[in-house]
């Protein structure tokens, strides 16, 4: 993957992201000083709350929008967005409720969207759910138009534009089709709550409501487009390494990670004995091929190792490097680099990806050998990522990384949580990192976001100390 082509993309995606958050933004205000009838402070907030709420979805379509090529992450992505959906709405709802017959009201659109979402993760086959959170949605704002004022039909406007743009994104395909559905079934809702207002009420809610759904789709599109580039090539060099077809392929995108999960209960390796267990990696490695190559399509992922990538100088060390994703954009930037992980097919992936492109990486197995390169030439930069946490010894892991340093050589890992259903192969480490580093001599330098206490993210940045005098 060519990290520089993606970093242009997505910088024309945040350019076109803002253009239609700010479009959308512009159209609500117009909404709120058209709209007729005496709103309460209460009903300002939330139809301003909202409104920066669904302009930052807008924004932000690139970053969710086909998420990966595991077709189960579109319905966890959309159900786990709706029970945030369910909890906004109840919080937001009694703070706009000003009498006994509201609140119960906003208990039942909270309840009922509950129940929609636990009906769709139970009963709806995946490739039916934009039709049907679409029809629960209208179903929900409709009613909500019965016993709304002015104030509150605005932002069930502003609603709609929400359903209008999480429905298209949704989609597999043909969405311009459904931008159309959309739309042309949006303007109903539209007509009855902009209908006491009069005409050019309407005209800013069916604008509003063609904002969401044009930015939507264009922003789709170009998401789409660079998606499909980005798999394309992925999958034209797992057919030349493995010889599989594409479909064979596509299957174990979407499996590969269920398979090693299964394979690990099966084999149940001795978390104590790291021979075994480096045994069992080496025998699952091309599952793990696979699994990374899914991984690194997600632009979550993609926009992880962007970040990485701004970090690394000088001479760079990937400990745990699977595929080799980023030390294959490193060479290519002109680093030197090494890479190191168990002797497998996805070492074996690594080298045939650099030597097609004709880029220079040294390649590990053992670590006295690594240690031996780093006694000669220590390594300004050590990554570590989705590695740690299959190890046995962490201190023991820790330690050795941080040997490798050149003096002021920067350490950067992660360290997830441990064991779950979907990877069971994670170790439960209880080791308290920022402790065990600092006692090492290295100096934090995570910045204010990672350290935040709220991130799921484990990822450290450590600095060895620089030469004296």
């Amino acid at each position: 993957m060519d990290y520089r082509d993606q970093e242009k993309f997505l910088r024309g995606s945040r350019i076109w992201g803002a253009a239609v958050s700010l479009g959308f933004f512009v159209v609500s205000i117009a909404i709120r000083f058209v709209a007729g009838g005496r709103w309460h402070a209460a009903e300002t907030v939330v139809f301003a709350l909202v409104a920066v709420a669904v302009a930052v979805l807008m924004y932000y379509t690139p970053d969710y929008l086909h998420l990966s090529v595991r077709p189960e992450r579109k319905p966890h992505w959309e159900i786990k967005l709706r029970w945030r959906i369910a909890a906004a709405v109840l919080l937001l709802g009694i703070l706009l409720a000003t009498t006994n017959g509201g609140r119960v009201f906003v208990l039942f659109a909270a309840i009922y969207l509950a129940a929609a979402n636990w009906i769709a993760l139970k009963k709806v086959p995946p490739q039916k759910l934009a039709q049907y959170f679409w029809i629960t949605d209208l179903i929900l704002l409709f009613l909500s138009l019965i016993r709304a004022g002015a104030g509150q039909a605005a932002i069930i406007l502003l609603l709609l534009a929400a359903a209008a743009h999480i429905a298209i994104v949704r989609r597999e395909d043909q969405h311009l089709r459904w931008a159309a559905i959309t739309f042309l079934s949006g303007l109903v809702i539209v007509s009855f709550a902009t209908g006491p207002q009069g005409q050019i009420a309407f005209l800013l809610g069916a604008t509003s409501l063609l904002v969401a759904v044009g930015g939507t789709l264009w922003l789709v599109w170009r998401a789409r487009e660079q998606n499909t580039q980005n798999v394309t090539a992925a999958m034209g060099e797992l057919i030349e390494f493995t010889g599989y077809s594409a479909d064979r392929i596509r299957e174990l995108w979407a499996t590969s990670n269920r398979q090693l999960a299964a394979n690990w209960q099966l084999a149940q390796p001795a978390e104590d004995n790291a021979e075994q267990m480096a045994e069992w990696y080496r025998q699952n490695s091309e599952l793990y091929l696979f699994d990374i190559s899914a991984y690194n399509l997600e632009y979550k992922r993609i926009r992880s190792n962007m970040k990485v990538l701004r970090l690394a100088q000088g001479d760079t060390l990937d400990y745990g490097a699977g595929n080799g994703e980023i030390l294959l954009e490193l060479a290519r930037r002109g680093k030197r680099v090494a890479y190191y992980d168990v002797e497998g097919v996805t070492m074996r992936f690594a080298r045939q990806r650099a030597e097609r492109q004709g880029l220079a990486i040294a390649f590990f197995h053992a670590k006295s050998d690594l240690a031996e390169a780093a006694q000669k030439q220590g390594f300004d930069t050590v990554f570590s990522f989705d590695v740690l946490e299959h190890l046995p010894d962490l201190p023991g892991e820790l330690t050795f990384l941080s040997s490798l340093l050149s003096p002021g050589g920067l350490f950067v890992f992660d360290v997830p949580a441990g064991s779950t259903k979907a990877h069971p192969m994670h170790l439960n480490h209880s080791l308290n990192v920022l402790i065990f580093m600092s006692g090492k001599g290295l100096v934090d330098e995570r910045n204010v976001m990672l350290r935040l206490p709220f991130r799921k993210e484990e990822k450290y940045v450590f600095r060895a100390k620089a030469a004296q005098g």
